[in-house]
């Protein structure tokens, strides 16, 4: 959004640009003046003009801008002076709210995806997608009830899941470094929409011990997306219930984030129990060398990596449709002209129609040369990925980045069996 920027002329006349009014249609209604400085005016709706029965906040008591760290020391400070309240804080299109009542946690909301109910059920393995599903499309309650009432959950499990909600809504406002925070007094405490307690002190230690941590815990772990596999010499009787537990999940193919899923503890304390079994010897990170060759077994594998290729190939082809024949051709030359390793795989591969590679033909070379499948199978993963940049610049186009990331994420998914 272009910056905003209104002229107070000596007279009181306010002045602005015609083209920037528009903006202000959204803040249509009566306002008055709330408590300003000379460097700052603050407006505030006033409630007897816009849904007074309906309005839950008031007067505006502080605000600010967030810096790093800053928004630790206001819950803080909310908490030492046993505030009621809702502080709001907005980033880009990013809002929440923690809602306070006598300094201490009561609520809260965000439009974040990863903050919604429904998401954390999923992410702490509470809930499988297809219940999840069906639980979202009863409109006629709201999303916990729909699943206790399918038997799914029951108001423990309810409980557990709208309490961890507020708490990583409160963590992840902890990482913000931009943008501003309001903190509102409230027309009527009680309309607060929970019952759940939370003490603000207890949610600040946490928060910082895990952004201190996570530092930490990224050395060895840089990704929820790595794929874990255990020292089969490792002895584990010495380790505590949820290191065994989480332990015998690892299988060599499952990524650290389903493995916070499977073992309902949440990404950051399965992060921290890895952390600790990488470091006493009994987990590693499963090298790519690894995945490779575990992947390169079966043809069937090949071809879904193929495929994952050809369906980015494929909208090359059809956003370019005055250069279709230009694009086949030139890429038979690209192919033709590949040497070593490469030429062993594309080796008597034919380009079809919609830039399609043959998945067979290609399998068929990997397997006549089983000592090198593991080398061949690196090599597939790099000319994919050498074809589509070529296809690129011969073809002039970009691609949308949810479509490489469709196409990674395949990838992913392929190695992870």
């Amino acid at each position: 959004m272009d910056e905003i920027k209104v002229h107070i002329s000596e007279d009181g006349n306010l002045k602005n640009k015609e083209n920037t009014w528009d903006f202000f249609k959204r803040f249509s209604g009566y306002w008055h003046l709330g408590p300003s400085t000379p460097y700052l005016l603050i407006f505030e709706r006033r409630a007897d003009e816009h849904n007074s029965s309906n309005q839950l906040f008031k007067h505006v008591l502080f605000s600010g801008r967030i810096h790093e760290g800053s928004l630790i020391e206001y819950f803080n400070f909310i908490g030492e002076n046993n505030k009621t309240g809702a502080l709001v804080i907005i980033s880009g299109p990013m809002k929440k709210s923690i809602f306070f009542k006598d300094g201490q946690i009561r609520f809260s909301t965000s439009n974040v995806k990863d903050d919604l109910l429904g998401e954390i059920l999923y992410r702490y393995g509470i809930v499988d997608k297809e219940s999840l599903k069906i639980a979202l499309n009863d409109k006629t309650r709201k999303l916990g009830e729909s699943l206790v009432a399918m038997g799914k959950i029951n108001v423990t499990d309810l409980y557990q899941a709208i309490k961890l909600q507020v708490e990583e809504i409160c963590y992840s406002s902890f990482l913000l470094t931009d943008g501003s925070f309001y903190f509102y007094e409230l027309t009527d405490e009680n309309m607060i929409p929970s019952s759940i307690h939370l003490a603000t002190r207890n949610v600040i230690l946490e928060g910082v011990r895990r952004i201190d941590e996570m530092s930490h815990f990224k050395k060895k772990l840089p990704s929820p997306d790595v794929i874990l596999e255990i020292n089969p010499e490792a002895s584990v009787t010495s380790l505590k219930k949820s290191e065994i537990e989480t332990f015998n999940l690892i299988d060599g193919k499952i990524t650290l984030r389903e493995l916070s899923r499977r073992n309902h503890l949440g990404l950051f304390e399965t992060t921290r129990i890895i952390f600790n079994l990488i470091q006493g010897g009994y987990v590693k990170i499963k090298s790519r060398s690894s995945i490779i060759s575990d992947i390169s077994s079966g043809k069937g594998n090949i071809r879904q990596l193929v495929e994952a290729y050809n369906k980015v190939f494929k909208y090359i082809w059809t956003k370019t449709p005055e250069i279709q024949d230009k694009l086949k051709s030139d890429l038979s030359t690209f192919i033709s002209k590949m040497e070593g390793d490469l030429a062993l795989l594309f080796k008597g591969v034919k380009i079809k129609d919609q830039l399609q590679l043959d998945h067979e033909k290609i399998a068929k070379n990997i397997t006549k040369h089983q000592t090198d499948k593991t080398n061949l199978f690196t090599s597939l993963i790099k000319a994919s990925d050498e074809i589509l940049y070529f296809l690129l610049f011969s073809s002039g186009i970009t691609i949308e980045p949810q479509i490489e990331e469709e196409l990674q994420k395949l990838v992913r998914n392929l190695t992870a069996k």
